[in-house]
């Protein structure tokens, strides 16, 4: 059975960041592959949440490499049965930022 997935408002404002990133400076068909690559990888984690690491920024955290450049942060609420998209984050930034960034709120 596949959990449900829900999404925090940053990862909504990440994700629409990065497709007008690539849209302006690769194309439409570049972030049509993003995209669907996000698609998929979602899909993939709604059926397997735990198929990705945890990670020591935050407590219950899971990091997925989207593509080399983004990766996409997201806990797993067992109870509700649920996948919760906390993040992007481009993997070329300061990597000392991440623990921050993964606790803003939103």
């Amino acid at each position: 059975m596949a959990y449900k997935v829900k999404w925090s408002e940053r990862s909504k404002d990440d994700l629409i960041q990065i497709i007008d990133y690539l849209i302006d400076n690769w194309g439409r068909n570049s972030a049509k592959k993003f995209k669907k690559t996000v698609l998929q990888t979602i899909d993939l984690i709604s059926t397997i949440p735990t198929i990705y690491p945890l990670t020591e920024y935050r407590e219950n955290v899971r990091r997925c490499v989207v593509v080399k450049q983004v990766s996409m942060y997201y806990q797993i609420n067992e109870d509700a049965k649920e996948i919760y998209i906390v993040r992007f984050y481009d993997n070329r930034r300061d990597p000392d930022k991440i623990p921050d960034e993964l606790n803003e709120n939103e």
